[in-house]
């Protein structure tokens, strides 16, 4: 039984390897980065970890989005953890409750601005929490011609939540952020930018991008 009053599977695979087994061919090009993050921030953190997204499941069966609510509320009942989604729209947030049923006492579900919510994260319901998994996915990017201010809306959105989650990011965290080998940068393209002016280390930069800070990549780090 894991701190949340749900039984815990015994694991019979490590994490990547179960991520791959299970998930891996339904989420395509989205399973290479999805399977390193996993395998990254469950060695680095304990059955305590918590996982922030922006954007949450929005569709049954979406695996073409991501479907990362559902991959990262299996994965807390599996290894341990707790999933925090944040969404604009209430009608996905329903959806997203609704799919993702079977792991509800692993979620907590919020309604509302994902910088807002970020921002607040060390006064709110993350208040002593080190944010160990940061996924970003919301606000759409638009792939269509002459859409260049929608796209840059969305990357300064991306930018932002960022902004909002460095201080509450450890020196084990890892940040993975979807819709990036799109045209005109992607949705990260801000957010990629800042990371390395910080110094961290981008592991895999494809469809997703996931960065870890230089402290997690230094001789005993």
């Amino acid at each position: 039984m894991n701190a949340f009053g749900l039984r815990r599977p015994a694991p019979a695979a490590a994490p990547a390897e179960w991520f791959s087994k299970t998930y891996g061919a339904r989420l395509g090009m989205r399973s290479i980065t999805f399977r390193a993050a996993i395998e990254r921030v469950c060695d680095a953190t304990g059955p305590e970890r918590t996982i922030v997204e922006t954007g949450c499941v929005r569709e049954r069966n979406d695996y073409s989005a991501g479907y990362s609510t559902v991959v990262f509320a299996e994965l807390a009942e599996r290894y341990g953890g707790r999933i925090f989604t944040v969404d604009l729209s209430a009608r996905n947030m329903a959806l997203c409750r609704r799919v993702t049923k079977r792991w509800s006492k692993l979620v907590s579900y919020n309604v509302g601005d994902s910088i807002a919510y970020l921002r607040a994260w060390g006064d709110g319901e993350g208040a002593g929490r080190r944010i160990d998994l940061l996924y970003l996915d919301s606000w759409d990017y638009p792939v269509a011609p002459g859409e260049d201010a929608d796209r840059e809306a969305s990357q300064r959105h991306c930018l932002g939540e960022l902004e909002a989650a460095l201080p509450f990011l450890g020196p084990q965290s890892v940040v993975l952020i979807d819709d990036g080998d799109l045209p005109g940068g992607g949705k990260p393209r801000l957010a990629k930018v800042r990371l390395a002016e910080l110094g961290w280390e981008c592991l895999i930069d494809a469809y997703q991008t996931l960065w870890v800070p230089p402290a997690a990549t230094s001789p005993g780090g």
